[in-house]
């Protein structure tokens, strides 16, 4: 499909790219969710082969291939026989970098009801997860195990993706004990615990997500080295700690409420105590990034968003904390520090 940054492109059909986009998401949704590239993973098959694996009707199927392997996602290797690109292969399962959680995830219902309303959200400035889904995301999620199960993953492939540039940009090796606040299956924070392995660790969400986290936890080999803790971050966060970690959990408020859960985070740390932030950076010039997208999702799912450098020194200020860097990482996220101020 042509887009505004295709060169020669008349603007009535760069612009038709852009607004057909959500046409190429669910697509990308659909193969993600049959696992056709796990089913290609040992080589090219044919759409009817596919179809009978998947258990999708094969005419359908055949044309949705085609149309992702025209935008480079699969290659047509023969007539109606497809195999994977580079592009393709981070739909697979197990691919380094997988993202087929995240296509899963933005696909279904629960994101995508809501992204359906964003006329409403830009209109009033209210997210529209209530009005789409009849209550708040992260009550549908408790309500549909199976989709929140494709979330969850999906927020685990983010965090490892942050979990390595985290650790290879950040010394914690004067924390004693980690705190990995809305942590989820704790993704990140093993990756701290591995690369320190005197700290401690406590991996701190919702009822519903720490009591789907001990696996994930056991697998890791860390079971004797964290404690699992649930509960409200709006309340209270675990104390003990002199060190929080809180991945694109800052972003998911508004400031008042992102206020609270910082002052929260302050009153539980240790006095010498750091709080890291790892999230996008919207960038002062607004250039391209995926922060301005992601700022969008924060609208309209939960009345977050994403906030510049400047934002971020304020919004911690006025929680008590005092912004002492912002370290760029090879993905889209970056590193916040923060003191006790």
């Amino acid at each position: 499909m042509a887009t505004a940054a295709d060169h020669h492109v008349p603007p009535p059909a760069a612009m038709m790219g852009l607004i057909t986009g959500y046409w190429v998401s669910q697509a990308v949704g659909v193969v993600a969710r049959l696992g056709v590239a796990d089913h290609l993973g040992a080589g090219p098959r044919s759409s009817d082969e596919l179809a009978e694996a998947v258990h999708a009707d094969p005419e359908a199927l055949y044309r949705v291939l085609r149309l992702l392997a025209s935008l480079g996602v699969f290659t047509e290797v023969a007539p109606r026989t497809f195999a994977l690109t580079a592009l393709g292969e981070v739909l697979r399962s197990d691919a380094p970098g997988s993202v087929r959680n995240f296509a899963i995830t933005e696909t279904a219902p629960g994101h995508w009801l809501p992204w359906g309303r964003l006329h409403d959200s830009v209109r009033t400035g209210r997210p529209m997860a209530r009005e789409a889904l009849g209550m708040e995301l992260f009550d549908w999620y408790a309500q549909n195990p199976e989709e929140a199960a494709f979330f969850n993953a999906a927020m685990a492939n983010l965090s490892a993706l942050a979990a390595d540039e985290l650790v290879r940009v950040y010394d914690a090796s004067a924390a004693g004990t980690v705190a990995d606040i809305g942590g989820a299956h704790g993704l990140l924070l093993a990756g701290v615990l591995r690369a320190n392995p005197a700290a401690r660790g406590i991996l701190f969400d919702l009822p519903h997500v720490v009591a789907t986290a001990a696996d994930a936890v056991a697998a890791a080999g860390l079971s004797d080295r964290c404690e699992l803790v649930s509960g409200d971050f709006f309340e209270a966060v675990p104390e003990g700690a002199n060190l929080h970690l809180l991945k694109q959990v800052v972003h998911d408020w508004d400031d008042e409420r992102a206020t609270r859960l910082l002052q929260n985070c302050h009153r539980a740390l240790r006095p010498a105590g750091k709080l890291v932030l790892v999230e996008m950076v919207l960038p002062e010039d607004n250039r391209p990034s995926p922060a301005q997208a992601m700022d969008l999702n924060m609208l309209v799912m939960l009345g977050g968003r994403e906030r510049t450098k400047e934002e971020y020194r304020c919004l911690l200020q006025e929680a008590g904390f005092r912004l002492e860097q912002v370290i760029p990482t090879h993905s889209p996220f970056s590193v916040i520090e923060a003191s006790r101020a």
